[in-house]
């Protein structure tokens, strides 16, 4: 069969075939970075699980061994480390300014026993039973919150650093619906992790604190219980400032800011020593139940006077260590 004039015939080429790995090949030495990469992830990860279940071992020590740790403790970081000692003194001297030196120092003295009590407390909380924990924790009236989820309403539970705040961690144990902590993570990977299993292990959910509005919000129509540390200092100015322990204080407005958003129930914990020194009280307050309806900042001028009651009653539980009048985070 002839050709048709004025065409060529076609000639046969070898087209390159397309090749995904060649398209986007690799740096040199990018398998060899990412291998080092994922070793580097693994052997924390493995440094980590060791480091838990040390410390979960000495969890599982006998009363006697954890009480002879925390004096340890105690006096490890009141006498040699001496841990953050002149801010623990100025921000007692400055909260209150009619007590004498001595007096300061008698309640410096005891604000680091009871923080060496609270880290071992706080430890024993990795393996503490309920039934254990029950013993240690008495929540009084958990039928507060019981009452607000009933009526269809978000509940905000607000505290302070004082006294056992980790305690908390059983309050599902007491109601029908969801709690939530809002947390920051902190900068030691190990300690989030840890912190991570003591506060999630009965039942609590956990919420970065970047992403607790759009959770609340998106989840609105879905009562839950949210509880906020809401005594940290702002880490930018602060919307609000208050007379606070005999000082000008800038306070954390973002629970209230949510309340008025979602009008929810907010309430205050008030976590206690009991008589004796032996376990924590919780007792629930209400500061509002109509947040839309409360000036601008008048739940937080609150949730600030009760917590400045709780202080005053027994000042040395209190979290003096922290940075509360210096700019920045805590």
């Amino acid at each position: 069969m002839g050709r048709k004039p004025g065409i060529e015939p076609s000639r046969s080429k070898k087209l390159p075939m397309y090749d995904a790995a060649n398209s986007m090949k690799r740096p040199a030495g990018f398998a060899r970075r990412e291998m080092k990469e994922t070793t580097v992830v693994r052997r924390r990860n493995l440094l980590y699980e060791l480091l838990f279940v040390l410390v979960y071992l000495i969890s599982l020590l006998p009363a006697g061994i954890l009480k002879i740790l925390q004096k340890l403790l105690y006096w490890s970081l009141y006498k040699v480390i001496r841990y953050r000692y002149d801010v623990v003194v100025q921000n007692l001297s400055r909260s209150f300014p009619k007590r004498s030196y001595r007096q300061i120092q008698a309640i410096t003295r005891l604000f680091y026993r009871h923080l060496s009590e609270l880290l071992v407390e706080t430890l024993r909380l990795l393996s503490m039973s309920e039934k254990e924990h029950r013993k240690q924790v008495h929540i009084h009236n958990p039928e507060v919150l019981e009452h607000c989820h009933q009526e269809g309403r978000n509940i905000i539970i607000v505290l302070g650093h004082y006294g056992n705040w980790e305690c908390l961690n059983m309050l599902p144990k007491y109601l029908s619906f969801d709690v939530y902590a809002v947390y920051k993570p902190g900068s030691s990977p190990f300690i989030n992790r840890l912190l991570y299993r003591i506060r999630s292990r009965f039942g609590i959910r956990l919420l970065a604190i970047n992403e607790t509005a759009r959770f609340m919000l998106s989840h609105r129509d879905h009562p839950n219980a949210y509880i906020f540390i809401a005594d940290q200092s702002p880490s930018v100015r602060a919307k609000y400032e208050t007379d606070f322990l005999h000082q000008p204080t800038g306070l954390f407005t973002g629970a209230e800011q949510l309340a008025k958003s979602l009008d929810a129930v907010v309430i205050y914990a008030s976590v206690r020593k009991r008589t004796g020194g032996k376990g924590w009280n919780v007792y629930f307050s209400l500061i509002t139940e109509d947040p839309v309806d409360v000036e601008s900042y008048e739940i937080t001028k609150t949730f600030a006077w009760y917590l400045e009651h709780d202080i005053m009653y027994a000042p040395e539980y209190w979290l003096w260590s922290h940075k509360q009048w210096e700019r920045g985070e805590r």
